[in-house]
């Protein structure tokens, strides 16, 4: 470890994109161990493998429709194979009922836009629904009217304190309007 510290020795090698420290720090290789001799192919079987998949035709519909749930598939996906080919054997493969379980964590299966009939049981303990209902509806509209009454009579209140402040303004200017009477002059003597 150098002296410096972690920050001075971070600047530094991101600056010098840290080539020659990693191969300051790296530890000497051990020798590669031999790479085993290679086992020598006959160039005439893999010139066989390769004819034998030339040479092998590829599917056709025919042979898709022939298909059952436990036969090879790998034949179907491979490379050249045409697509409606392909699409029938996935078909054949899928149709097994083996892969159309319903897991039964799939929330989304069901249909719910249809309700399903409500039990005789829950039907009879709804019964009194409506008279609950309607106690409650009644209890809310009555107090409804009685805030709207009070809103009425509070708005009476304030038009008359309103009546009563624009009379005693009225009153108010009629007394500004008037003249009053005028006092008699002072005299130096005072007020005789």
């Amino acid at each position: 470890m150098s002296n410096e510290g972690f920050l001075r020795r971070w600047a530094r090698l991101k600056s010098t994109g840290g080539a020659a420290e990693a191969v300051a720090e790296a530890p000497p290789a051990a020798p590669a161990p031999a790479a085993p001799a290679p086992v020598a192919v006959p160039a005439s079987a893999t010139h066989q493998d390769e004819a034998g998949a030339a040479r092998r035709p590829l599917p056709t519909l025919a042979d898709a429709a022939r298909l059952t749930p436990d036969a090879d598939f790998s034949a179907f996906v491979a490379k050249g194979v045409d697509k409606s080919v392909q699409r029938l054997a996935l078909k054949k493969l899928f149709a097994d009922p083996h892969f159309n379980a319903i897991d039964g964590l799939d929330m989304y299966m069901n249909d719910y836009n249809k309700a399903a009939p409500l039990p005789p049981g829950m039907l009879a303990s709804l019964k009194h629904a409506p008279g609950v209902l309607n106690r409650l509806l009644d209890d809310q509209q009555k107090a409804v009217e009685a805030a709207g009454a009070a809103q009425a009579a509070e708005a009476a209140e304030a038009a008359e304190v309103a009546e009563a402040a624009e009379a005693a303004v009225a009153i108010d200017t009629a007394a500004v309007a008037e003249p009053a009477e005028q006092a008699p002059p002072s005299t130096r003597q005072g007020n005789a």
